[in-house]
């Protein structure tokens, strides 16, 4: 049988309880950027250290971690005083993998969303049958 809880002291509960809203008034909002939020899942949802995490990010520790504390103070407003939680905006790049195939023949690749290894096709520029399925894995 493990220790019972310690009770932990607080100034106040929450004045609400429920965070969401139709048409938030611009003083009833907290935004928060892209990179803030791509910082907390990171850490928090992912559970990558910050360095792993900053690197996923393509940024200095430092970086992430003032970014990281950005959006902690930013959401613990929103929690306080019930504000609404808009996340856009930021200097942002989004990766994402290529999906395609290329071609033994001409040596021709193209983006295809749908390829897959089962899929049989031809190459869109010279019609030869010698394809192969590879994906880019973003860095």
């Amino acid at each position: 049988m493990g220790r019972r809880t310690r009770r932990r002291w607080v100034s106040e509960t929450p004045n609400n309880f429920y965070f969401s809203e139709e048409n938030p008034k611009l003083d009833d909002c907290v935004i928060i950027s892209v990179a803030e939020f791509e910082a907390m899942r990171l850490k928090h949802y992912m559970k990558l250290d910050q360095q792993r995490s900053a690197e996923r990010m393509g940024i200095s520790q430092p970086t992430f971690s003032r970014v990281l504390d950005s959006a902690h103070q930013k959401i613990t407003q929103a929690l306080i005083y019930g504000k609404v939680i808009q996340v856009y905006g930021g200097n942002i790049d989004y990766k994402k993998k290529w999906v395609g195939y290329g071609c033994l023949s001409c040596k021709h690749e193209w983006e295809d969303r749908t390829a897959s290894k089962e899929k049989k096709v031809n190459c869109i520029k010279c019609n030869s049958p010698d394809v192969y399925f590879f994906v880019r894995e973003v860095i």
